[in-house]
């Protein structure tokens, strides 16, 4: 077995989650740290953020919901390190806790939502960094 190998298909795998995760579990911690431990209606807000986010991102990026993507990816190594789309939505998810807030819930669900938008919006700089330097 070539363990060099077997690591960089195992980063090449995980790449598309490990920042997410990191931003939605950053932006969660943030709200936990502001708010304290979320009612269940508050962690169901902040799901619901997410989802729609992710709802809005897949039409806007399809046309509609139920088009089957081609997927035909070509990735390089300095296109999933994803520093500035997972620093960047800690940093707005970071803001988003510390201004005044109106209503806490609203906080939830909107930090739920950014974290889903402003990362995959943060995504596409550093595609195009990352394929304008293969290109060179």
């Amino acid at each position: 077995m070539d363990y060099r190998q077997q690591l960089a298909e195992n980063l090449l795998s995980e790449t598309s989650a490990y920042g997410y995760t990191l931003s939605i579990w950053g932006g969660g911690a943030l709200l936990l740290s502001r708010f304290g431990t979320p009612t269940p209606p508050e962690v169901f807000y902040y799901v619901a953020g997410a989802v729609a986010a992710f709802g809005v991102l897949a039409a806007v990026a399809f046309g509609q919901l139920t088009v089957r993507p081609d997927d035909d990816r070509s990735t390089t190594v300095n296109s999933f390190v994803h520093i500035a789309a997972t620093l960047g939505n800690l940093a707005v998810s970071y803001l988003l806790t510390v201004a005044p807030v109106v209503v806490e819930d609203a906080t939830f669900a909107l930090v739920g939502f950014q974290a889903t938008l402003v990362y995959n919006l943060l995504l596409l700089p550093e595609a195009w960094l990352a394929k304008r330097s293969a290109s060179q």
